[in-house]
């Protein structure tokens, strides 16, 4: 199976703490972000091709795994010459990809799933997406979404339009291909505002995570996801 990691953000919030380096290469434990989450498919034994969409400093994500050893599987890179959001960066990066499913991660996030019972639930559902989800007493920072009593996805709550808890996008996806056919490509579109909202309608489902969801999008994110992994 293929994934692509989406790496290519501009991490404009993290520059007051780090500035020589893109956000998913930040140190955690001596060693970069993006580590986290390639040691993790490397443990499931799922893919076989990984696909880094970058673009910021993209030269720096290739200096730094272009000649690896250290993974069972292939590593390519998707560079974007311009900004071309979270939906475009994944509609670029398909091209390279051969599998008719992807998995899709955040490269900025982490979180524990189970990646073998998360294909199964997206299988089972016969959706066109699934999301991985996680509960959080507070989702202002993050959004919400919307689940009905089957697992459906039917609506996100933009950020900041309350404190409430809920579930929250933990920013690891399944993907049917064809979802992104009718997506125009290199035109900057978000994945998150732009395309979930018109693909609710083909069949996304939510995945339930209990699991620790640790981000690096802001300095505070930063130090906390440093303490935490201090502790592993």
């Amino acid at each position: 199976m293929d994934a692509i990691i989406l790496a290519g953000g501009l991490g404009t919030r993290l520059r007051t703490v780090i500035t020589d380096r893109p956000k998913v290469l930040v140190p955690i434990n001596n060693r970069p972000f993006l580590d986290i989450i390639l040691n993790t498919l490397s443990q499931c034994n799922l893919v076989g091709h990984v696909i880094l969409a970058i673009g910021y400093m993209a030269e720096k994500i290739i200096e730094e795994y272009q000649q690896t050893q250290k993974y069972p599987y292939k590593i390519s890179f998707s560079v974007e010459e311009k900004l071309i959001g979270t939906g475009g960066g994944i509609n670029k990066a398909l091209s390279l990809t051969t599998t008719e499913k992807v998995l899709v991660f955040n490269g900025d996030s982490f979180v524990g799933v189970n990646l073998y019972e998360l294909l199964k639930f997206h299988d089972d559902n016969h959706a066109a997406a699934t999301m991985t989800v996680v509960e959080v007493d507070d989702t202002s920072r993050f959004g919400r979404v919307i689940i009905d009593k089957d697992g459906r996805i039917v609506s996100f709550l933009e950020k900041n339009s309350d404190d409430a808890a809920g579930y929250i996008n933990a920013g690891v996806y399944v993907f049917q291909k064809t979802l992104f056919d009718d997506v125009v490509k290199d035109i900057p579109i978000s994945l998150e505002r732009d395309l979930m909202p018109l693909f609710l309608k083909k069949g996304v489902y939510g995945f339930i995570t209990k699991e620790n969801f640790i981000d690096v999008g802001t300095p505070e994110s930063y130090r906390a996801a440093s303490r935490l992994f201090l502790t592993k």
